[in-house]
């Protein structure tokens, strides 16, 4: 598909629950599509209690649905919950177009945004375990998904070419073959988090719906503390616009250094083979001292991303680390009354005007580092890197020189105090 070139394709979907919910997912449909550079022209909705187990939706639907199709020249069909295998053959037989669900459609995005080895192997076997119950229907309906980076779809090349069990042996194997490379990986990455964690870094998660601004917020932060070659994380305004996890060093004018990891955006529903797959790098939130869940103030949603993004956080099992809300694109917001109410400590900021973030600083600052111990040492002169060490590690009020050594009035934290204590006067 050429890249400015976007498919024309209608959204199905069946509305078995509230309003507000319903068009809040249809207008997330709407986002996915035009993230995987498909252009929505038409929605066909159908009011059901549960969905057609042949079909999805009913006959009279299928029909307005199929003509739809011819008048506007559809290249694609895309529907809102995850069909299955024989839903999805009966709707591409009876159409004769592409059809695919809103777990192919994430699938294509993430596989679309990967781009280093451990997230190409993560959306790899996320689509694999997608693939595999659904080798028994059409092959038209993985046709989407053939081709990955490693090669993985090279399996299902040509519909028909291959028997049912070659196929599902093959793709057995490269769900293996991935699974070992990615603990390659995932064991270089713990390796970096405990070296991390045995040096006493303190370590804030930002967390957060797609799109809610984490990467911008954690840029801002970049341009007010980090150093020179610090560079900034990628941030471009679409839905997954990133999917691997970043972490970069601030250090604060106290001295004090704040690791910050940016994570991929959650999304209602995420699909249960990318949160599987993604669990290796979601693991970076759970050795976090502190977890900063950035919301976008100004969506209509906001209530329903904040609760997916807990939901999602709550399965990893990390519900016992301090969160902050950070509300974020208050520039956007008429008036505070309209802000999303959060159970929890909060900030209000904007990226745009740089509000609020002098008191994000402090915050962290009070909660990562609540054991600053004031006092006075007298460094010998023959201990001279120590006095080196406070000015990186610590902060330093006032020092002076002495007879018998440099006199030092200092915050530093009980992890430098336990090792110069001796030198307290």
């Amino acid at each position: 598909m050429e890249e400015n070139v976007k498919e024309k394709a209608i959204i199905v979907a069946v509305n078995d629950t509230t309003d507000e919910i319903f068009n809040y997912e249809l207008q997330e449909l709407v986002a996915l599509c035009e993230a995987c550079q498909m252009e929505v022209i038409d929605e066909v909705v159908q009011n059901l209690t549960t969905f057609n187990n042949a079909t999805y939706i009913g006959s009279g639907k299928m029909a307005e649905l199929k003509k739809l199709k011819d008048t506007y020249a559809i290249n694609t069909i895309v529907f809102l919950d995850e069909l299955t295998p024989a839903q999805n053959r009966n709707l591409s037989e009876y159409l004769q177009v592409e059809v695919i669900d809103r777990t192919m459609l994430i699938l294509e995005i993430f596989a679309k945004r990967a781009r280093t080895k451990e997230a190409i192997l993560q959306v790899e076997i996320a689509k694999l375990k997608y693939m595999l119950p659904r080798l028994a229907g059409s092959y038209q309906d993985m046709s989407r998904l053939g081709g990955t980076s490693s090669g993985a779809g090279g399996v299902l090349r040509g519909s028909g070419e291959t028997k049912l069990e070659t196929d599902r042996r093959h793709i057995e194997k490269r769900i293996t073959k991935a699974q070992k490379e990615l603990a390659l990986i995932v064991k270089g990455r713990k390796n970096a988090r405990k070296k991390r964690l045995d040096n006493k870094a303190k370590i804030v998660a930002f967390v957060g719906y797609t799109n809610a601004g984490k990467s911008s917020t954690i840029n801002t932060l970049l341009s007010m503390y980090a150093s020179q070659n610090n560079k900034e994380v990628y941030v471009e305004d679409m839905l997954f616009a990133t999917l691997d996890t970043s972490t970069r060093a601030i250090k604060l004018d106290t001295n004090e250094e704040i690791l910050i990891t940016d994570t991929v955006g959650f999304v209602s529903n995420l699909p249960h083979h990318l949160i599987e797959s993604f669990k290796s790098t979601l693991e970076e939130i759970k050795e976090a001292s502190l977890i900063v869940h950035v919301v976008d103030a100004s969506s209509p949603s906001a209530a329903l991303q904040i609760d997916t993004t807990n939901q999602v956080l709550s399965s990893l099992g990390v519900s016992n680390i301090p969160m902050l809300y950070l509300l974020n694109k208050n520039d956007l917001v008429k008036n505070t009354i309209f802000l999303p109410k959060v159970n929890g400590d909060k900030i209000i900021i904007s990226n745009k005007t740089k509000e609020g973030f002098l008191k994000l600083v402090s915050y962290m600052k009070e909660k990562l580092f609540p054991d600053l111990v004031r006092v006075k040492l007298l460094i010998p002169f023959d201990k001279g890197e120590i006095f080196n060490i406070l000015k990186t590690k610590a902060n330093i009020h006032t020092f002076n020189y002495q007879n018998d050594g440099i006199l030092v009035d200092v915050s530093m934290s009980n992890y430098l105090y336990n090792l110069y204590k001796s030198l307290i006067i």
